[in-house]
């Protein structure tokens, strides 16, 4: 029987719709995979898992090359796991298949910077602005690399746009070209944070204003209690790794790594390691993420030079101070990690006091002075002159030193310091003497007894300094 000719012409038409319907349907499908990896990897991301998101980003851009914004997640991906090479890569596949992604040119131009590869990075940074004038992030950006480079004209530049784009990032802009700091002393009122402690050192809660009494030069102060707690603290974390500390080194990474863990989510931390005055190094700039941190303390490492303790302070709480400038929300607070064995320090005692008078930052010493006896003892034979130096550092600017006398010590001391610094009171006053800048002022914080509540002991600074403008 011979077949039907109009039915086979039929049947080779639908044959034919088929073939041609497949290829558009199997290209949807692998873009419905190639979503679903990607937005995989943006849940991984989110959750710091940045080996696995590469992964995901990875088989998204398998499935479909041409995808651009898989491509650029990668490449933050790869940023996060600091392989910025690879990072790179990413940005220009993202570039290639997407050529006006301004984002993605910005996101080139962060990692060029990384790379200290500056021109590439005004380069990429400035494509970037070709295709978005008003991306207020990567005028940011760009403004960080001119400040780097000391290019305050063009910086200031990139300052003047951002105060019209966006005023919170065009403050951070200015705190990088100008270095302010947050003095004591703001707009005539003097700030103070305060510890109250009952007999046993517990920290004490639920006081007003009117438990408080400030004597300033001998006269009596009006105060207002500004506030109890702060909504978020940013800590310096300043570690000695000269050859003195090679073998308590261990034990100061660990207390390193528990501070780390005790931070909540509102806080930020900065790590600085050092040792002589030309050994001062950000490991890593503040920052809320914990794996960051922990990977740079991860990456300390002893190093023989003459120690610096004077000049770290200095620079970290300088450094502290201007973080945020001008939140006053925000407590300041560094964490050193040393012996006090300062050996070769360019600034003197003095100007360190000086500045730690005038800038609203508090100093908690741990104290790691190794007994050459028993390792697993420490403070026992540390010089009186280092353990004064620590002591001053602290007092001068209302914080705490501390001197462990063993490792099982560490931990509850971190825990102490952290109870400390939760449980204290911000006060405020309008000096009834006018300040003149460049004159110490001292100040004496007493808890003024009441029927309910006996003495109580208070820690706080000792007096400020207002600097000369």
């Amino acid at each position: 029987m011979r077949p039907n000719k109009t039915l086979v012409y039929l049947l080779l038409l639908a044959a034919l719709s088929l073939v041609n319907l497949f290829p558009s349907r199997i290209a949807t499908l692998q873009q419905a995979d190639a979503n679903t990896y990607n937005e995989q990897g943006l849940a991984l991301m989110a959750s710091e898992k940045f080996d696995e998101a590469v992964v995901a980003f990875s088989q998204a851009v398998k499935l479909k090359p041409d995808y651009a914004a898989a491509h650029c997640n990668l490449g933050d991906a790869y940023f996060e796991l600091e392989e910025v090479k690879k990072a790179i890569e990413a940005y220009k596949q993202a570039i290639r298949y997407r050529p006006d992604f301004a984002l993605a040119y910005n996101k080139l131009g962060t990692a060029y910077r990384e790379q200290r590869d500056y021109k590439k990075a005004v380069e990429a940074y400035n494509q970037s602005l070709r295709l978005d004038p008003n991306a207020s992030l990567t005028h940011y950006n760009l403004g960080l690399v001119y400040a780097n480079r000391e290019n305050v004209k063009a910086a200031a530049g990139e300052y003047n746009t951002l105060q019209k784009l966006d005023p919170n990032l065009a403050q951070d802009l200015y705190n990088v070209i100008y270095k302010p700091t947050t003095s004591v002393v703001t707009d005539g009122k003097v700030r103070l944070n305060v510890m109250a402690l009952d007999s046993r050192g517990v920290p004490v809660s639920g006081l007003k204003s009117e438990n408080f009494q400030v004597l300033e030069e001998g006269a009596s102060q009006t105060v207002s209690l500004a506030s109890t707690g702060p909504a978020s603290v940013f800590y310096g974390i300043v570690i000695d790794t000269s050859g003195s500390l090679r073998s308590v080194l261990p034990l100061a990474i660990a207390t390193s790594k528990q501070i780390v863990e005790k931070m909540v989510p509102a806080d930020q931390a900065m790590l600085v390691r050092f040792i002589s005055s030309d050994k001062i190094e950000v490991v890593q700039e503040f920052t809320p993420s914990k794996r960051r941190l922990n990977g740079g303390i991860d990456s300390l490492f002893v190093e023989g030079g003459q120690s610096a303790v004077l000049d770290a302070v200095y620079l970290a709480a300088q450094h502290t101070a201007g973080y945020k400038f001008p939140d006053r929300n925000a407590r300041r607070v560094l964490w050193l990690l040393t012996d006090g064995d300062d050996r070769a320090s360019y600034y003197k005692l003095e100007q360190l006091l000086a500045l730690l008078r005038s800038v609203d930052v508090q100093v908690f010493v741990i104290s790691f002075s190794p007994n050459a006896d028993r390792s697993e003892q420490m403070n026992e034979n540390q010089p009186k002159q280092a353990a004064d130096l620590l002591r001053t550092l602290a007092a001068e600017t209302g914080g705490a030193a501390f001197f462990p006398r063993s490792a099982a010590e560490l931990g509850p001391t971190v825990n102490l310091i952290f109870d400390l610094i939760r449980a204290e009171y911000t006060i405020e006053y309008k000096p009834t003497k006018p300040v003149a800048a460049g004159i110490y002022r001292p100040v004496t914080v007493t808890f003024v007894p009441t029927p309910q509540r006996q003495q109580l002991g208070v820690v706080s600074r000792h007096g400020y300094l207002l600097t000369v403008k």
